[in-house]
């Protein structure tokens, strides 16, 4: 039996992010497009430390005086996974011996992100709100934990048999897309709907579908290429749990809220809405769509700052 941890150091540093003990703030911004990653550190008031290694980018400084970290990641909850562990590494282990501190701080991540509208009456530009995720990656399932309460285990069931049903009986796939569900915390969740409501911009509290890709995933039609599902978007509109429904559809919440549950930190994500449920190739202005969701995160995270 394995008892000691399997951390791989180079030069000092983390593998992938390239970072070693206080790189790293106790609170975090993760971004899926290193160019944002850019830009929400432009918003900082000090860069004290930048680091670039292989896809990942990390600025570490300070907002409003709180001390704030973002990470560019690339798209997925693969690359997800990487960051945070090597985040969870940095903040609680020792890298010269490889053994874990006691008495560290729980950290904060937020998830500054776009994804596509699923639900017809959400136009393109909303903020969506997770409170829970559905992963149909299969990063998730490598970390085991009992549900976070009982509306994960329902998400779950409802997701489950509303893919097994969208599955064409000729598929030799059906029944095999098993989602899981995970949960924001309530802390992070509350903070972003008190800041975009106290500043009125538009926006949707629920679920957030985590897809393993981009095109068949999503049900996108290429020419030549065959989907599993024929329109998952429309499928999981369908879901309601107790007024809970699909809000959008990104790639990496599932695993950032399930994997940060076992850590005990707090993980919340808000997504600009930049496509429709309808039209998969039309998206509305890049850049200034991710201003709100940039600038409610910030004040986002002055808020839950307050109460600590």
């Amino acid at each position: 039996m394995i008892d000691k941890s399997e951390i791989v150091v180079v030069n000092e540093r983390l593998y992938h992010l390239g970072i070693k003990n206080g790189d790293i703030a106790d609170n975090v911004f993760i971004v899926g497009d290193p160019a944002r990653a850019i830009r929400v550190s432009k918003e900082f008031d000090t860069i004290e430390c930048e680091i670039s290694n292989r896809e990942y980018l990390t600025f570490t400084g300070t907002y409003k005086g709180i001390p704030v970290s973002v990470i560019g990641t690339g798209i997925g909850t693969d690359n997800i996974e990487i960051a945070l562990v090597e985040a969870f590494i940095a903040h609680e282990f020792d890298l010269k011996n490889s053994t874990r501190n006691s008495d560290c701080s729980a950290m904060t991540f937020i998830r500054l992100g776009t994804s596509g509208g699923v639900q017809s009456d959400i136009t393109p530009g909303t903020l969506a709100i997770a409170s829970y995720a559905i992963g149909l990656d299969s990063t998730g399932i490598y970390y085991d934990q009992p549900p976070e309460d009982e509306i994960v285990e329902r998400i779950e069931a409802a997701a489950d048999e509303i893919l097994t049903e969208a599955t064409p009986s000729t598929s030799r796939f059906k029944g095999k897309i098993i989602p899981y569900a995970s949960k924001a915390s309530a802390e992070i969740t509350e903070a972003l709907v008190k800041q975009a409501t106290k500043h009125g911009v538009a926006f949707e509290v629920g679920i957030t579908v985590s897809s393993p890709g981009f095109y068949g995933p999503s049900s996108r039609f290429i020419d030549g290429l065959t989907n599993t599902l024929p329109n998952i978007k429309d499928s999981l509109s369908k879901l309601n749990i107790e007024g809970l429904r699909v809000l959008n559809m990104e790639m990496e919440s599932s695993l950032l809220f399930h994997l940060c549950s076992q850590m005990g930190y707090r993980a919340g994500t808000i997504c600009t809405v930049i496509s429709a449920s309808t039209e998969h190739d039309a998206i509305v202005d890049y850049d200034e769509a991710i201003g709100n969701t940039i600038d409610i995160g910030l004040k986002a995270l002055v808020e839950l700052n307050k109460t600590n």
